[in-house]
């Protein structure tokens, strides 16, 4: 890696000559106006703007049109510009103001009077004290004569101050920036780079730079991947293209590590075969998620990583199952959906089921496959009302009870008509409604309790407006029985009165817990069973057993531990390490930087957080416990709890 101060006006000049290029990873130039007058700003007044970030590969990356009208193309190896577009293409525009792609022009001005940037009004454009910042750019500027131009003489008292302000302006084409290049023929690794110093604005992924890849020798790739995306979009099933290559990879024998796609051996006969089986494959596994699971929209997902292992089958059956195969496949996706089977170690779980579907048949595969999605569960083991507590709207049990709402063709409370997913009526858009509305218990009752899955229902706009803040007592009566019978609602009507709301939460938990129980093929719950299984992890806040063999780290083995800021801990997710600490006396956890970074109560809560940073697609919540690693000893963190 190279790092170099360089003068702002020679990087200008290299982008405006087609010596730095725009890869087609980059997003589209986004800065509006006053962007371009702030960055300005702090050029005058010296205040640092960042790096560039330039890529020097002998690779042959595509790059798309910049949004500067750049010379023919370069004699030589382009460098790719990875950070920096925004900046870089300002300066040009002001710079060289005909290169504006578009060919509307930036007019910057400079007040000299007040020091200020300005994009002028036309009536602010008519004042002569507001200087055109492109003339004061230029190489040769004459600072008098520009000012004699504007009708200030030099026996003005302010001639002289004002001469040197206009110097300054100049003087920005002398200052440096600070350019890193970085040389490498590998993807991967650039992906990893961009990814640690590039954290505000579009992050790059692994997938974007795979597609480029891609692009770089099959000609019509891009094209032919985004209108696949957009055929996806149209359909309301849109995937994010890691979920995709991971089923290119899987589909062109190199494993569930996308990465792989971009390996010597993968020419454009091979990506193009890939790709087709892709889309092929895909086509498959949405019709079946649509149709026979009733998920009506890749939202519902509670990853997209869930449609892969349909599209394996799917496209190895050549789109046929056999009978009694389709309920289980179904079972498996609401399986992995609900135990967010693919939250951790996603292309190794991929590369496995992947075996498995070329392995094995019939109902041993089924069997083998759903016990995997299942996670630390037994296969068979119901679902415990307890289950449900402390269970919010962003858990996969709520898009499952979500499908079976759609499933059991549940009626609106108030019209009595089919809720539909898609409605072309505003009114009868679908929303989650407070059973016992907030504003009557969010005073008196936890909003752990008041807001939990057990307290929603799935209703109308329109009906919600009708039920406005009404207690369960009065409304419902006004609802017919089965209408309430299909989002399992007590039948009682002594637990709809405000004092009964957390026996009438109870009682819902149970009826949601057997809903959930059919929909996931699991037998229905027996009050008489004990609870807690010994495959089931324990909340944060229950006495953890230990394995008599394990280590445990108590009194003064943890002190020795702790550092300045609390034991260190760690985690590897999503292929990135992150580092923690955690203080043993307040049980509080602490990220100091990257995803996540922020203090928390709870290892669980830092757990969440992380997740949510660097994989927002699957539901975050997690054992903070067995999550996090004691980096010293290698344990999990419950060894020194």
């Amino acid at each position: 890696m190279g790092l170099a101060n360089e003068k702002i006006i020679s990087q200008v000049e290299n982008l405006l000559q087609g010596r730095v290029v725009i890869p087609s990873i980059q997003r589209d130039f986004v800065w509006m106006r006053p962007d371009v007058r702030d960055l300005f700003d702090s050029l005058y007044r010296g205040y640092p703007v960042g790096a560039l970030l330039l890529w020097k590969t002998n690779l042959t990356v595509p790059f798309k049109t910049a949004a500067v009208v750049q010379a023919d193309k370069a004699a030589h190896q382009p460098f790719y510009l990875l950070d920096g577009q925004q900046r870089l293409t300002s300066l040009a525009w002001v710079y060289r103001p005909e290169s504006k792609a578009d060919g509307r022009l930036i007019d910057l001005r400079f007040d000299v009077r007040t020091e200020e940037f300005v994009n002028p009004s036309a009536i602010q454009s008519k004042d002569p004290l507001l200087f055109r910042v492109s003339t004061l750019l230029q190489e040769n500027v004459q600072y008098h004569e520009v000012l004699n131009a504007a009708g200030v003489e030099y026996s003005d008292p302010h001639f002289g101050a004002w001469m040197q302000r206009l110097q300054r302006v100049h003087d920005i084409r002398r200052q440096e920036i600070a350019v890193i290049t970085y040389e490498s023929d590998d993807y991967e690794e650039v992906a990893e780079l961009f990814a640690r110093l590039n954290k505000g604005g579009r992050r790059l992924s692994k997938g974007d730079l795979v597609y480029s890849a891609i692009a770089a020798r099959w000609a019509e790739g891009l094209d032919t991947m985004d209108a696949f995306h957009q055929e996806l979009q149209d359909s309301n099933f849109a995937l994010n293209r890691e979920a995709v290559l991971r089923l290119m990879s899987l589909l062109a024998g190199a494993g569930a590590h996308h990465i792989k796609l971009i390996g010597a051996d993968m020419d454009e006969a091979a990506l193009k075969e890939a790709w087709h089986a892709t889309e092929r494959a895909l086509r498959f596994a949405i019709d079946f998620l649509k149709g026979e699971c009733s998920i009506p929209r890749s939202e519902v997902l509670s990853s997209p990583n869930v449609t892969i292992v349909p599209a394996l089958l799917l496209h190895h059956r050549d789109g046929k199952l056999r009978p009694g195969e389709a309920q289980l496949l179904r079972r498996w996706v609401y399986t992995a959906m609900a135990f967010s089977h693919y939250s951790l170690q996603v292309e190794g779980k991929l590369d496995a089921e992947a075996r498995l579907i070329r392995t094995r048949a019939g109902e041993d595969l089924f069997a083998e496959l759903i016990r995997r999605a299942s996670g630390t569960r037994s296969r068979d083991s119901a679902l415990h009302p307890r289950d449900l507590e402390q269970k919010y709207s962003t858990h996969p049990f709520f898009k499952l009870l979500y499908i079976a709402a759609l499933r059991g063709t549940a009626r609106d409370w108030a019209t009595n008509i089919a809720i539909s997913d898609q409605p072309m009526n505003s009114g009868a858009k679908i929303e989650f409604h407070h059973v016992f509305p907030r504003a009557r218990v969010q005073g008196t009752y936890a909003k752990e309790e008041w807001n939990s899955l057990a307290n929603l229902a799935f209703v109308t706009g329109q009906t919600n407006k009708m039920i406005s803040s009404r207690l369960p007592a009065q409304y419902m009566a006004e609802i017919a029985p089965e209408r309430l019978a299909e989002q399992w609602i007590p039948g009682d009507p002594e637990l709809r009165s405000l004092d009964r709301f957390p026996d009438f939460l109870a009682a819902r938990r149970s009826l949601l817990a057997n809903a959930l129980n059919e929909l996931l093929g699991l037998p229905r719950y027996d009050a008489q069973a004990a609870h807690r299984g010994p495959d089931e992890l324990p909340a944060d806040e229950e006495l953890i057993v230990e394995d008599p063999a394990a280590p445990t780290l108590v009194g003064a083995d943890v002190r020795e531990l702790c550092t300045e800021q609390g034991v260190e801990i760690h985690v590897i997710y999503e292929d990135r390490r992150v580092d923690a600490y955690y203080d043993p006396s307040s049980r509080t956890v602490t990220i100091p930087s990257g995803p996540g970074r922020g203090a928390y109560e709870t290892p669980s809560g830092a757990a969440a957080a992380l997740v949510r940073a660097l994989n927002p697609h699957v539901v975050p919540n997690r054992n903070g416990w067995t999550f996090w690693t004691v980096t010293a000893t290698g344990e999990r963190l419950r060894s020194i709890r």
